[in-house]
C-alpha cells in the first residue's frame, strides 16, 4: 500500500489532540476535518481514491495528514491508524465516516451486494475500531465517533441493506461504549438525516422536495452542520458516551 510520508508533521505542540477521520476528503468528513483543524487537532484526513483531494485539504491546513484508507480492509484500517501514531506520536480520537451504500428492496437487491453493504459499513468500521482502541487507552481523553444514519433508526423502503448496516453501527457503538467506558473511550453516534452532499444531489427535485415536506426544518442538512454535532461529540462532550445525537431537522419524527 502507497503511504503519504509526512517528514515534518505540523507543530501543534505536546498536547494538540490526535483524530484520524474516514471518509475525510470529501462530503461530511472533509467538512470534520476543516473544523478539527480550524480548531487546532493534527487531523488524519483517510481517503480511498481522493487522493488529490486529501492532499489539497492538507496544503489549506496545517495538522492535516493525508491517509490512505480502504473500507473494510483489515490491514488498511492497521496502517491508517499506524502512521497517525507515527507521524503524530499518538491518536487520541477516531471519527468513523466512511461508508457505503446500494439502494434495492431486500428481494430486488442482489444478495452478494446486499452482504457487500452490511460486510463493508459494519465489519469496516469494528476492524478500525479495533485497530485503533490500544492506542486510544493511552490517551486521556480517548474517543470514537461513529457516523450512522437516522436510516439505521427509521428504515426506509429500498434501503434495507443500509438500513441493517446503520442500525449495526448502532449497536456496535453502545456495546463498545460499555466495554471501553473503564479505559476512559467515549463512543457516541452521530444519526444525520438528509444532507446536501454529492450523493444526494442525484436525488430528483421532484423527490428532493417531497423529502423536504416531510422534514420539519423544511430543507435538507448541511455538511457543516453534520462536521459540527461530529466535532462537538469528539472533542467536547467528555460527558457522554453510548449517545445518539441524531441530525436531522426532524426528519425522523
Amino acid at each position: 500500500m502507497v503511504s503519504d510520508v509526512v517528514k515534518d508533521p505540523p507543530e501543534f505542540g505536546p498536547s494538540a489532540r490526535v483524530v484520524l477521520v474516514t471518509g475525510g476528503s470529501q462530503g461530511i468528513g472533509a467538512a470534520v476535518v476543516r473544523r478539527l483543524a480550524a480548531r487546532g487537532v493534527v487531523v488524519g484526513c483517510g481517503y480511498a481514491t481522493s487522493r488529490a483531494a486529501a492532499k489539497a485539504l492538507a496544503d489549506e491546513h496545517p495538522g492535516v495528514v493525508p491517509v490512505p484508507y480502504s473500507l473494510g480492509d483489515d490491514a488498511s484500517a492497521q496502517a491508517a491508524v499506524e502512521q497517525m501514531v507515527s507521524t503524530s506520536g499518538r491518536l487520541d480520537a477516531v471519527i468513523a465516516n466512511a461508508g457505503t451504500w446500494a439502494g434495492g428492496r431486500l428481494e430486488t437487491l442482489d444478495p452478494e451486494e446486499w452482504s457487500r453493504v452490511v460486510r463493508m459499513n459494519v465489519e469496516g468500521t469494528a476492524q478500525l475500531c479495533r485497530a485503533a482502541l490500544p492506542h486510544l487507552r493511552s490517551s486521556t481523553d480517548g474517543a470514537v465517533t461513529i457516523v450512522s444514519s437516522v436510516i439505521g433508526q427509521m428504515g426506509g423502503p429500498g434501503d434495507t441493506a443500509y438500513a441493517t448496516a446503520k442500525a449495526g453501527l448502532i449497536g456496535l457503538a453502545k456495546s463498545l461504549a460499555k466495554e471501553e467506558a473503564r479505559n476512559g473511550i467515549r463512543v457516541n453516534v452521530v444519526a444525520p438525516g438528509m444532507v446536501a452532499t454529492a450523493m444526494t444531489a442525484q436525488v430528483s427535485d421532484e423527490s428532493r422536495a417531497a423529502i423536504s415536506r416531510s422534514i420539519l426544518l423544511g430543507r435538507f442538512g448541511t455538511t457543516e452542520e453534520v462536521a459540527s454535532a461530529v466535532e462537538y461529540l469528539s472533542e467536547d462532550a467528555t460527558y457522554c458516551t453510548g449517545s445518539i445525537l441524531t441530525v436531522d431537522g426532524g426528519w425522523s419524527l
